[in-house]
């Protein structure tokens, strides 16, 4: 087996597949494993391998492939053994799922041609405003700024006198500030994030940050031997409505999924109807 993987990991560094014949195999494209007259080659195991992975996970991956393949055979040379010829029928099975998968697969290209995915954003806060209820959520949210500074950094006091400003300008400082002299610095894309998000930048967990970091507008505080200076511009706790912004991804998808729905059962009506109406649904 150590002789095939090194074949087919020295095949890998040709360019390409070219010692594979276009319209079949090749003469040199060899063979690796067999079960009864199920043949895997090594054009098979080639084409499948990501660029860049070393040898020895290169060897891995074929082994595991194979061995993939060959339980896959086994399991079916068994199963055609010892199941009777009704359990091996399978003709309804595969009749049905080919009707299902081509049913979804008409459906699918069907709601893409008429699909309308333009969402304005005042469709979306007017969801917003009228199903409050979708936008409360069982935990905190926060806009806030987390620097990771050293305490004996020269622009230490400089930045903490400054991480708490609020304006424009003032943040843009800071930011350009932070980046050359601080070790870390975010604010989270001025988004609205989940306290886990903010416990996880700090290194700590939600119990912690809930009860020590939360309550508090700006605080200093040291997890994990980093210093960190931590603002909540703003909060939102836990049962309360969400703010607009933090929901346009989602109400966007809810709208959509909407849309999606009511084109299918426009479409299946469509279709009882048509099948009514031209006969080729009769129902005695």
């Amino acid at each position: 087996m150590q002789k095939i993987f090194l074949t087919i990991l020295t095949m890998l560094m040709l360019s390409g597949c070219s010692f594979i014949e276009k319209g079949g195999r090749g003469r040199q494209d060899r063979r690796v494993a067999r079960i009864g007259q199920e043949v895997l080659y090594e054009s098979d195991i080639v084409r499948l391998m990501p660029e860049g992975v070393s040898s020895a996970d290169s060897a891995t991956m074929v082994s595991r492939y194979i061995n993939t393949w060959a339980l896959g055979r086994l399991m079916l040379l068994k199963a055609e053994e010892q199941l009777s010829k009704a359990e091996r029928d399978v003709t309804a099975e595969v009749e049905e799922f080919r009707s299902t998968l081509l049913g979804f697969r008409f459906e699918k290209r069907w709601i893409e041609e008429r699909l309308d995915t333009t969402v304005t954003l005042e469709e979306a806060r007017l969801y917003y405003e009228e199903h409050p209820s979708s936008s409360i959520f069982p935990y905190p949210l926060v806009k806030a700024r987390v620097i990771r500074i050293s305490a004996s950094s020269p622009y230490y006091e400089t930045v903490k006198g400054a991480y708490t400003v609020t304006s424009e300008q003032d943040v843009a400082e800071l930011r350009e500030l932070c980046y050359s002299s601080a070790e870390r610095y975010t604010d989270f894309g001025g988004d609205w994030v989940p306290l886990s998000q903010l416990a996880k930048e700090l290194g700590t967990d939600i119990e912690t940050c809930t009860r020590e970091v939360l309550p508090k507008k700006s605080c200093e505080m040291k997890f994990n031997d980093s210093n960190y200076l931590i603002f909540i511009e703003e909060k939102v706790d836990a049962g309360e409505v969400s703010p607009f912004e933090y929901n346009v991804a989602r109400i966007r998808e809810t709208i959509l999924g909407k849309r999606k729905q009511e084109l299918l059962s426009k479409l299946e009506q469509d279709l009882l109807e048509d099948a009514h109406i031209n006969g080729t649904l009769k129902i005695y």
